[in-house]
């Protein structure tokens, strides 16, 4: 198969596994913000923050380096599965005896059981990432696609059943559990591969340098992210992170379902264009104007219908989270081409290079949730946006040496979805402060999504017609 049809169909399979998941999660979180109180939120959000950080170690990069190497061998495979066998259960261990200061830290007697309890995911995680990694290696999305929707389906189901029957926040850590127990068993009956009883620590070495410089990456960057939510939990509370971390992922929901979707299936294949920097270039470019075709009018549509978006679906409970939207979601159209620079530095093995630029702009994010700090929430979410804004053109500008690619290039394919998006904005804000006082969230919504997805799409026929052409004909598998 050529790297464009195997480009199709991971992309198929991949929409349907990301968008599946991602409309569960939504859908989930709309159910449980009605049965749960935000500190229920805020209380799990607390404990996900450390982790996912611990998570982090988990494998020190070694499943990705599986992906990225052009040649593979059974020794090396074994000794990448038991070292994260090993890290996955020394992280669990570390977790739950770890859990109490953690808990005293912020201050949450709750969050030392449920931290206890969530250590066991690393264990599941553990034993089944290196399956992962070699189903995405093969190209093997359709197979990915049926087993997280699978697992997502059954987390959902318990995480609801819980909270209806009045488990609180608990609710969300059965929801995690669930999922990662499922998941790991259905991975290893997927994937043929098995591990033999050998290690080999010369086949380690041969991945660590490219594995470490990732790993620590990583690190900086999941601290640079989650310092804000380590912040407002230990200083606003968890009332206030529950309204943070709502906002958050609704900013997060469409970019993580396109940009994800798409990085995930063109990482193994940029990695085999590592030694062609024009081909490189070419399909770079045409992934960023397909990720903006999609997630601009999203997230610019998110920004114009956030009232009546949070009123309708969350309720009055959660009018604070409607301000700190109108901030996330405008970046989170520019977060979403940010998301795929990382694959840059992976697929030409500088990772080292991509460590240094995340510990640099990680320590200055960090920075700007401490300033934003004395103003509550929102003077984080503002302090936040402003250094990123600044951030942006290196962000993009170094990498991009790497294959030859100037960022004026970029913005030559990205200014149609944007001017696009502006226009159906435009409308739409203008038509919600046009309408008369009293009008139902519901009422509000169900006419002005149909009205902006028009107005969009005119747009683009206008002025953005063979890339619309060109991401349909791949949307229907035509491509």
């Amino acid at each position: 198969m050529s790297l464009r049809k195997s480009a199709i169909s991971g992309l198929k399979w991949s929409s349907i596994s990301h968008f599946g998941r991602r409309g569960l999660s939504l859908l989930t979180t709309i159910i449980l913000a009605r049965l749960l109180e935000p500190a229920d939120f805020g209380l799990v959000a607390m404990a996900a923050v450390v982790i996912g950080f611990i998570e982090l170690f988990k494998d020190l990069g070694t499943a990705t380096a599986v992906i990225q190497r052009k040649d593979l061998s059974q020794g090396l495979l074994a000794s990448v599965f038991w070292l994260n066998a090993c890290f996955a259960l020394a992280a669990a261990i570390v977790l739950y005896l770890l859990a109490p200061l953690l808990g005293a830290f912020y201050r949450e007697p709750q969050v030392t059981p449920i931290m206890q309890v969530l250590s066991l995911s690393f264990l599941l995680s553990g034993l089944s990432n290196l399956q992962v990694s070699l189903l995405e290696r093969n190209l093997d999305f359709d197979k990915l696609a049926g087993i997280e929707i699978a697992t997502t389906l059954f987390a959902t189901l318990v995480g609801i059943t819980a909270a209806f029957l009045g488990h609180g926040a608990w609710s969300l850590v059965y929801q995690m559990l669930a999922g990662n127990f499922l998941g790991t068993l259905l991975f290893w009956s997927a994937s043929p591969w098995r591990p033999s009883w050998q290690f080999d620590w010369a086949e380690i070495r041969s991945v660590l340098g490219f594995s470490l410089n990732l790993t620590g990456s990583n690190i900086f960057n999941y601290f640079a992210r989650n310092a804000d939510k380590l912040l407002i939990g230990r200083f606003l509370g968890s009332q206030d992170l529950g309204y943070y971390d709502l906002a958050y992922r609704l900013m997060q929901f469409p970019l993580q379902g396109i940009s994800a979707v798409i990085g995930r299936v063109m990482f193994p294949l940029y990695s085999r264009m590592q030694d062609d920097a024009g081909q490189f270039r070419r399909a770079y470019l045409k992934v960023a104007s397909a990720i903006a075709l999609i997630s601009f009018p999203l997230m610019l549509g998110l920004t114009a219908l956030a009232g009546p978006f949070v009123l309708t679906l969350f309720g009055a409970a959660w009018t604070p989270v409607i301000a700190l939207l109108l901030i996330l979601a405008p970046l989170g159209a520019l977060q979403s081409i940010l998301t795929t620079i990382g694959h840059i530095y992976t697929a030409k093995g500088r990772t080292d290079l991509g460590m240094w630029w995340t510990v640099g702009a990680g320590l200055l994010i960090v920075l700007s949730f401490v300033l934003g700090l004395p103003w509550g929430i929102l003077g984080v979410t503002a302090s936040y946006a402003i250094m990123f804004l600044l951030l942006t053109y290196p962000a993009f500008a170094i990498p991009f040496r790497l294959i030859g690619l100037k960022v004026r290039d970029l913005g030559g394919v990205l200014w149609r979805p944007a001017a696009c998006s502006l226009v159906m904005y435009a409308v739409v804000a203008g038509t919600v402060m046009g309408s008369p006082p009293g009008v139902p969230g519901w009422l509000v919504l169900s006419l002005l999504v149909p009205l902006g997805a028009v107005v969009y799409f005119a747009s683009s026929w206008a002025i953005n017609r063979e890339l619309l052409l060109e991401v349909s004909s791949i949307l229907r598998g035509k491509g």
